[in-house]
């Protein structure tokens, strides 16, 4: 019986990409995944299925064809980290999934301001208007890490915080991360508030003691 696998391939450079996922990959018959992921693996002469609403579809399409062809879902970053891998899980036999694991953005992230993440609370405002959970965890947490969404960018973020009196954390945005244009910003609320970012962006808010201040300096240039 082929296995359905759920692939984790990182944050986008391929330099971030296991070698495992990359073997399985290349041994694929369907690649199923977004716009981005897709065009990361464009040489793979595997057929090629974006990812689009209703995710029915898409599990329609695996267990019709899983039993003849060989199939990998991709996932950015990691398959634990928000991903499709919970819907994937409940909506088709858990026995013929295997998950392989990658390289979070938010990973990445904590380690190029050079921070644990063991103690770093995460959440996510991709696709869901859950700001108010985040206002919450900014205000008893000392890092929290979370993806970003369009309808909520950096600039908006840093003004929801001052809007709610929170004022005392350094905001990090890091945008593009792994790929040659990126670039990781690091402010205030204020300072972050009048800024525009890239699409591709997540972000870490720390207390003020949490970022070793030998690097801000290195990070903004």
């Amino acid at each position: 019986m082929n296995k359905v696998y759920v692939l984790g391939i990182g944050p986008g450079n391929k330099d971030y990409l296991l070698k495992k996922t990359e073997k399985i990959i290349g041994k694929m018959d369907v690649l199923i995944g977004g716009s981005r992921a897709l065009e990361t693996f464009a040489e793979q002469k595997a057929k090629k299925i974006k990812i689009t609403l209703p995710l029915v579809k898409i599990k329609n399409y695996i267990l019709a064809n899983y039993e003849k062809k060989k199939i990998a879902v991709l996932v950015s970053g990691d398959p634990g980290l928000y991903s499709l891998l919970n819907y994937l899980k409940r909506e088709i036999n858990i026995d013929i999934l295997e998950v392989i694991p990658g390289i979070s953005s938010l990973q990445l992230a904590a380690s190029r301001i050079q921070i644990s993440w063991n103690d770093m609370r995460i959440t996510s405002l991709h696709g869901k208007d859950n700001k108010d959970e985040l206002l919450v965890l900014l205000k008893k947490e000392a890092k929290v890490g979370f993806f970003t969404d369009n309808k909520f960018p950096p600039a908006k973020i840093a003004e929801y915080l001052l809007k709610n009196k929170i004022k005392d954390k350094t905001i990090c945005v890091f945008e593009n991360l792994s790929y040659a244009d990126e670039n990781i910003t690091v402010g205030s609320a204020e300072e972050i508030k009048k800024l525009s970012f890239s699409k591709l962006t997540v972000m870490i808010i720390l207390d003020n003691n949490q970022l070793n201040s030998s690097l801000r300096g290195d990070i903004d240039e």
